[in-house]
């Protein structure tokens, strides 16, 4: 089963979107800015992040390039 990280600063947006994937995909977990998102990555290791371009701490780029940074 695909594994998805939902990474939005919305609580609102996050419950939606879980709602709507979960009976498809298997939700290993979710993050509401940029430090939570890399760290979650790391911890998780998931394939498939549904990532808000427009976060607290940064941006969507922030997240990429801090979870390449952690070798994800």
């Amino acid at each position: 089963m695909l594994r998805v990280l939902i990474v939005d600063n919305h609580e609102l947006v996050r419950h939606g979107v879980r709602g709507v994937l979960k009976p498809t995909v298997e939700i290993v977990g979710q993050a509401h800015d940029v430090d939570s998102a890399i760290e979650k990555i790391s911890v998780t290791q998931p394939d498939v992040v549904l990532l808000d371009v427009h976060l607290p701490g940064g941006n969507g780029a922030s997240v990429i390039a801090g979870a390449t940074q952690n070798g994800v």
